[in-house]
């Protein structure tokens, strides 16, 4: 009973320790991992896949033989790189490529990388023979890969078998021929020690890649992260910057931004062009959140145009930002009493001319005010107020030439009063000229009695006639 009971122990034993060995025997299955390519930006501008075909790759691992194992991991590989303008080319050793000729082939030459292209070219890589040249590979690798002056990463899939120091030194050269932008990355198939240390010393010679087993990339995260080490940067905003040169994380998607990854501002006033609704803002000139110069007192022109700040609200204004003078007497619309005036009349400060002051047409006179008496050239002191006012205007508006016209009554004879009108006229131009306005721009001229006001047969009407005008025109 107790001899029955052991053997069953004994079976059972053995079943389970054939079931281990099998599952820890099955063939590696690889994963591709599907990585978003608008996440990422290239790492390397150009690479080469190069995969070990010689004799050795004939030998079993893991219940399939090495360059199974091999042509799996790079269709999974393949698969995993995403189409983002790489240049790159699938070489091999021994042989490899069942057509081959010669230690090292060009499986896939050297040029834009699109998934398909490389899928086809793996089809022929299982034909292992030959001897392990990865030496010449990487020579000729070099070769294949033209331009030196890129970022470069070269992948070499092997057992590391039957190689020496010629290797180590193809690598080395290699990295000498590219610079610091070339790394070698190696996938070791199967288990031999003195493979895994001598594809270590050709990674550590050729720049600042590494080595991993196969099994280690069997999972879709795994193969993820390889091809991201070895291909990609991480570009979490999809702006085409790595994340690590990003400056602006986390901008938009499909703004344009700069080599460091901020959003592009060409006016450069501090607010990036897809949010800029003024684009084109002079350099220097204050802007708001909205990329549009500041208007402080909101009438439309911006501060920087606007030749007077401060207009009240809702005050027509012209470009320059000033009210609207539609009469151009000098008062705005806004403050004006007396719209319409004709131009040259001078106005007081609410657009109204001064009293005294009489339109006729489109010319204007002073009458009633400026007034002498009889016989007499002396300016009479009720009258310096409203020449004072005249003579500001003119100063201030230096278009303006003016006739001054005097003028008698009907007392005295013709030739007296001719004589006593343009003393009167002398007398007004040397009081304005007095309060600043120049010689030259006035005239000075007698017409005696002959442009009455009112009839001189009252005294009320000859002191009406008694008088100065002015008629003033541009020069």
């Amino acid at each position: 009973m107790k001899k029955s009971l052991m053997y069953m122990a004994l079976i059972v034993g053995l079943v389970v320790m054939t079931q281990a060995c099998a599952s820890s025997h099955q063939p590696i299955n690889f994963e591709a991992a599907s990585l978003d390519a608008d996440k990422y930006v290239r790492k390397v501008d150009q690479f080469v896949l190069v995969g070990d075909g010689s004799l050795s790759m004939a030998d079993r691992w893991q219940h399939r033989t090495k360059i199974g194992t091999s042509d799996e991991f790079l269709r999974a590989l393949n698969q995993t790189i995403p189409e983002i303008g790489f240049v790159g080319g699938l070489r091999s050793f021994g042989k490899g490529a069942c057509d081959m000729k010669g230690k090292t082939v060009s499986i896939a030459d050297v040029g834009s990388y699109t998934t398909a292209a490389m899928a086809d070219a793996l089809a022929d890589y299982h034909c292992p023979s030959g001897y392990s040249r990865l030496d010449l590979a990487l020579a000729a690798a070099g070769s294949d890969l033209g331009n030196k002056g890129a970022p470069t990463a070269l992948v070499i899939v092997s057992d590391g078998r039957h190689m020496g120091d010629d290797e180590v030194e193809a690598a080395r050269a290699l990295k000498n021929a590219f610079g610091d932008d070339f790394d070698i990355y190696a996938v070791l198939v199967g288990n031999d020690k003195k493979g895994r240390a001598l594809l270590k010393e050709v990674v550590s010679a050729g720049g600042d890649g590494y080595l991993k087993g196969a099994e280690e990339l069997n999972t879709a995260e795994a193969m993820g992260q390889f091809v991201t080490d070895v291909f990609l940067y991480p570009d979490d905003d999809g702006d085409g910057v790595a994340n690590h040169l990003d400056k602006c994380p986390n901008t938009p998607k499909g703004v344009e931004v700069d080599t460091v990854g901020c959003p592009l501002d060409t006016d450069g006033d501090g607010v990036p062009d897809y949010l800029d609704k003024c684009p084109g803002t002079p350099a220097g000139v204050k802007v708001d959140a909205k990329g549009c110069p500041i208007d402080s007192d909101g009438d439309g022109v911006p501060d920087y145009l606007d030749k007077c700040p401060g207009t009240p609200a809702g005050v027509k204004v012209d470009a320059k930002g000033c009210p609207i003078d539609s009469d151009g007497d000098g008062v705005p619309d806004y403050l004006d009493k007396c719209p319409g005036t004709p131009k040259g009349v001078p106005v007081d400060k609410v657009g109204c001319p001064p009293e005294g002051i009489e339109i006729i047409g489109d010319e204007w006179v002073v009458r009633g005010h400026v007034l002498f008496d009889t016989n007499k050239h002396t300016i009479k002191t009720e009258a310096k107020d409203i020449l004072s006012k005249i003579a500001a205007f003119l100063v201030k508006n230096q278009q303006y030439v003016v006739e001054i016209q005097g003028h008698t009554d009907s007392t005295g004879t013709a030739a007296w009063n001719d004589t006593l009108s343009q003393r009167r006229a002398d007398s007004v131009k040397a009081f304005l000229a007095g309060e600043g306005v120049g010689a030259d721009r006035m005239t000075a001229k007698g017409y005696g009695s002959s442009d009455s006001l009112a009839p001189n047969d009252t005294a009320d009407g000859r002191a009406k006639n008694r008088r100065v005008d002015f008629k003033p025109s541009e020069r």
